[in-house]
C-alpha cells in the first residue's frame, strides 16, 4: 500500500486489486448460466409488474449478472468520487498539523522531520486499506447496485448479485424465489427512476462530493494525537492513524449537504417502497415478512450504510425512510401515479423536511 499510494490520497490500484483478492480467496464462482437465467427472468417479471405503477418506462430490457469482483469493478468509479475529497482533506489536515505539534523541543521536532515526508504515503496506505476491507466486505453482502438508493453505477440497467441473494435468504422464513423476485423489484424500480430523472444521480452525488470536499480534521484533536507519536518508534504513526484521526469536524455548509443528501436519499427509498408495494399488491404471499425483513436490515444498517457513516458520517435514519414512504403513498393517493412521480420533474418539486408532515398543504403549494 505505501508503495502503490506515493502522494495520491488512495492508492486506488492497490486497493481494488487487494479487495478483489479477498473476496476471491474467499470464494467468488463466475455468475453461471442457470443463475443468468433466473436473474434475467425475475428482472423481467419486475418489469412487467412496474408498468402499471409508475408513469417511468424502462429504458432497457437487458439486466446484469454479477459476481462479486465483478461488482467491485462496476462501482470503483463512483467510489473514487466519493472518497478521494475525504482522503485529500485528512491528509492535508495531518501534514499541516504536523510541525506544530505542543510541548516539542527543537530537538524533537527535528527527529521527527523526516517522518513528515513518509506521512502522506502512511495516511493513503491507511485509507487505502480501509477502502479495499470495505470494498471486499460490501462485495460479500450487497444484492444489488441500489442497495441504499445510491447509483453507485449505470443505473440504467438493473444488475443482481445472485450469489448474495441466495446466501441472504437461507436465514429468511420465505422461499428463496420470493426474495429473488423482491429485491428484483426494487433494484428495477430504482432503475427506472434514476434512468428516467436526469438531475437526480449527478444532484446526489455532488451533494456528497460537496461535503467530503470540505471534510477537516480538528487541529486540536490532531496536536493531541501527534503528541502520542515516539519518534524512536515510527509503528506509533500507523496506531494513531489507525486510533481515530479521521473522525470529521462539519461546518455548517457540510451539514446542510448532509441533511440534502439524507432527505433525498430517504425519497428515493421511499418512492421505491410506494411502487414496489403497489407492484406486488397480493402476487407474492410473504411480502409482509419480507417488508419486515427490510426494516431490520435497515435499523440494523445495511453494509452500505455502515461504510458512508464510517466514512462520511452519513447515515439515513429509519424514522425518516418511514416518513417518506408514508409522504409517497399519501401523494399518489391524492393525485395519482401520474402526480407522484411528476413530483421528480424538478428538485425544487420535492418536499423539504417540514413538508413531509403535511401532504396536503405541500400539494396546495
Amino acid at each position: 500500500m505505501l508503495q502503490s499510494s506515493g502522494n495520491a490520497p488512495v492508492g486506488w490500484d492497490a486497493a481494488v486489486n487487494m479487495a478483489r483478492t479477498n473476496v476471491v480467496q474467499a470464494g467468488d464462482p463466475s455468475v453461471s448460466e442457470q443463475e443468468k437465467k433466473e436473474v434475467k427472468s425475475n428482472i423481467e417479471l419486475a418489469q412487467n409488474w412496474l408498468n402499471s405503477v409508475t408513469n417511468f418506462s424502462t429504458k432497457t430490457i437487458n439486466s446484469n449478472s454479477w459476481c462479486r469482483s465483478e461488482w467491485i469493478a462496476a462501482t470503483v468509479p463512483t467510489w473514487k468520487k466519493i472518497v478521494e475529497p475525504v482522503a485529500q482533506r485528512v491528509q492535508k489536515s495531518m501534514t499541516n498539523s504536523f510541525p506544530n505539534i505542543p510541548g516539542m523541543d527543537e530537538g524533537q521536532q527535528a527527529m521527527l522531520k523526516p517522518l513528515l515526508e513518509s506521512l502522506k504515503p502512511m495516511s493513503a496506505a491507511m485509507f487505502s486499506m480501509q477502502v479495499s476491507n470495505g470494498l471486499s466486505a460490501l462485495a460479500s453482502e450487497v444484492l444489488c447496485l441500489t442497495d441504499i438508493g445510491l447509483p453507485l453505477g449505470d443505473t440504467s440497467i438493473p444488475s443482481l448479485i445472485p450469489r448474495n441473494i441466495k446466501e441472504f435468504s437461507v436465514g429468511l422464513s420465505v422461499p428463496e424465489s420470493d426474495f429473488f423476485v423482491f429485491i428484483a423489484l426494487r433494484e428495477t424500480a430504482a432503475s427506472r427512476l434514476f434512468s428516467n430523472v436526469a438531475w437526480l444521480s449527478p444532484t446526489l452525488l455532488s451533494a456528497i462530493e460537496e461535503y467530503s470536499s470540505q471534510i477537516s480534521v480538528s487541529n486540536n484533536k490532531v496536536n493531541d494525537l501527534m503528541s502520542q507519536i515516539d519518534p524512536t518508534n515510527p509503528e506509533s504513526i500507523q496506531e494513531i492513524i489507525s486510533g481515530g484521526l479521521f473522525e470529521p469536524e462539519l461546518n455548517e455548509s457540510q451539514k446542510s449537504a448532509l441533511k440534502r443528501t439524507e432527505r433525498l436519499l430517504a425519497l428515493i427509498e421511499g418512492w421505491i417502497d410506494n411502487v414496489t408495494t403497489k407492484a406486488i399488491d397480493n402476487r407474492l404471499p410473504s411480502f409482509q415478512p419480507l417488508s419486515e425483513m427490510l426494516r431490520r436490515r435497515r435499523v440494523s444498517k445495511s453494509p452500505m450504510q455502515h461504510l458512508f457513516a464510517t466514512l462520511l458520517g452519513l447515515e439515513v435514519s429509519p424514522r425518516k425512510l418511514r416518513e417518506c414512504t408514508k409522504f409517497w403513498d399519501e401523494v399518489e393517493s391524492q393525485i395519482g401515479i401520474e402526480g407522484r412521480d411528476a413530483r421528480f420533474e424538478d428538485a425544487a418539486l420535492l418536499p423539504t423536511g417540514a413538508d413531509l408532515a403535511d401532504v396536503s398543504k405541500f400539494l396546495a403549494s
